[in-house]
């Protein structure tokens, strides 16, 4: 869960996640198979898959058993195949022999809906499946609890707060069903129960890493960033491997205007992932911080890994606008508005960009190039290093690159032997560390240059 800097109007949202493991309540009834097995084919078994597997087949296999049995096994089968990569398809299938064996096995039932719902295929014939599965045992909160996950997936999100409520109502202690509940609160706008119900959620389980920055982005709803922060903080100290919980706090001290660690916590998720939406969210505080050349390369890297990512053309669209390309920008608003038809900004800001082209043009009146004598010492149009795009998006930046060169080959040409020498290793070891440094922390590029032009001014006075 994520939220949005507004005043830039550049929505950029996290996936949300609101689960992604079995659940099923452990069965009293164990099926033991034949000696050679060292697990017992029961649900929720703590065993190697393996070996739940080989226990549970030798069941099934056993043809004197009884079908409900042999459906029993089939359930225990198939959770153990879906903690197995690329078992999915064989755990639907071992479902369907479960329940052509008995279709009474409510279990049966209830996780094959849960693996539907997993496999991101047929939400309405999960439904379906945890509709049976109720239908047999009303008693069963899980199931009661993953449809009102397949509703919020779908938006159903009335539907899902009656499904959560009467999981509660039937295990008031599942940790998992109140922060599910809050979930579908946040989605429907009413943040305040949306903390409540998290905060109910952390109390039966204080460990729930997801509950903490779902409660952040909640927090972040209702203006209490510096709450938001610490429950994403909470969230990265209980297991700092998910990218999602830099990327959320990173959009947190964005909305506080905190650029520079919000780039920090992008950088995290990054490093942990290379997602669009982390590269698009780095490059907004790149733009908000006036680099825009670090965000161009931010927003092109983002759109390479997804080319159908709207809201990285609607920013780079406004980045494009700051940087007088009207043409480009709106070419980026038109393919933002291709792609999702009902973004308001990319729609306000491709009525804005045809009225501006109609007054001034498709270019700006002064584009920046080093033929011009108003730009870079270089062509922008052929910089391939990310250091000189950074150059060439910030006109003081472009003026102090023509300084720094203009001033360096007048020195150069009045010096001689060991001093030109000298000259020309201190201007290479300047270029190489300007354009090895770029992404370092707390490294100031406009200081820097401002730092050689200066020194390369005393040296010609």
């Amino acid at each position: 869960m994520c939220g949005t800097h507004s005043s830039a109007q550049m929505p950029a949202f996290a996936k949300i996640s609101l689960r992604a493991f079995f659940l099923g309540a452990a069965m009293s009834l164990a099926l033991i198979g034949p000696a050679f097995a060292d697990a017992d084919c029961v649900l929720n078994s703590k065993a190697a898959p393996a070996d739940l597997i080989s226990a549970c087949s030798a069941i099934i296999d056993q043809t004197a058993n009884s079908a409900s049995e042999r459906s029993l096994a089939l359930v225990a089968r198939a959770e153990a195949n879906a903690r197995i990569s690329g078992g999915l398809s064989q755990a639907l299938r071992d479902l369907d022999r479960a329940i052509a064996l008995d279709g009474r096995n409510a279990k049966a039932w209830r996780v094959r809906g849960d693996l539907l719902r997993e496999a991101g295929g047929d939400l309405n014939r999960a439904a379906a499946d945890l509709t049976k599965a109720i239908e047999l045992d009303p008693k069963d909160a899980e199931a009661y609890e993953l449809r009102g996950v397949v509703y919020t997936n779908q938006r159903r999100l009335d539907r899902a707060l009656a499904d959560y409520d009467q999981a509660i109502k039937l295990k008031p202690d599942d940790a998992q069903a109140w922060s599910d509940r809050g979930v579908a609160y946040y989605l429907g706008g009413d943040n305040e129960k949306a903390v409540k119900n998290f905060d109910e959620a952390l109390r039966l389980d204080p460990n729930r890493a997801r509950t903490y920055t779902n409660r952040g982005a909640a927090y972040k709803k209702l203006g209490q960033l510096n709450k938001a922060v610490a429950d994403d903080g909470e969230a990265i100290r209980l297991d700092p491997r998910v990218p999602e919980y830099y990327d959320n706090r990173g959009l947190t001290y964005a909305a506080m205007g905190e650029y520079d660690k919000a780039i920090a916590d992008y950088d995290q998720a990054i490093r942990r992932e290379q997602r669009a939406n982390f590269l698009t969210n780095r490059g907004d505080s790149y733009q908000f911080k006036g680099e825009l050349g670090a965000a161009l390369s931010d927003y092109e890297a983002a759109l390479k890994l997804d080319p159908n990512f709207a809201k990285t053309y609607n920013n780079r669209a406004v980045l494009y606008k700051k940087m007088g390309e009207r043409k480009k920008a709106l070419a980026d608003y038109e393919t933002a508005l291709k792609l999702d038809p009902g973004n308001e900004n990319a729609t306000n800001g491709r009525r804005v960009m045809i009225a501006e082209i109609a007054k001034f043009g498709a270019e700006p009146p002064r584009a920046l190039s080093a033929e011009a004598g108003n730009g870079p010492s270089f062509s922008c149009a052929t910089a391939k290093r990310e250091v000189e795009k950074v150059i060439c998006a910030d006109a003081q930046l472009g003026v102090l690159d023509r300084q720094i060169a203009e001033t360096y080959e007048r020195v150069l040409r009045t010096s001689k032997g060991r001093s030109a020498s000298d000259l020309r290793k201190t201007q290479r070891e300047f270029l190489t560390t300007r354009n090895a440094s770029l992404r370092r922390p707390g490294y100031d590029l406009k200081k820097i240059m401002q730092d050689r032009l200066q020194r390369l001014s005393a040296m010609e006075s």
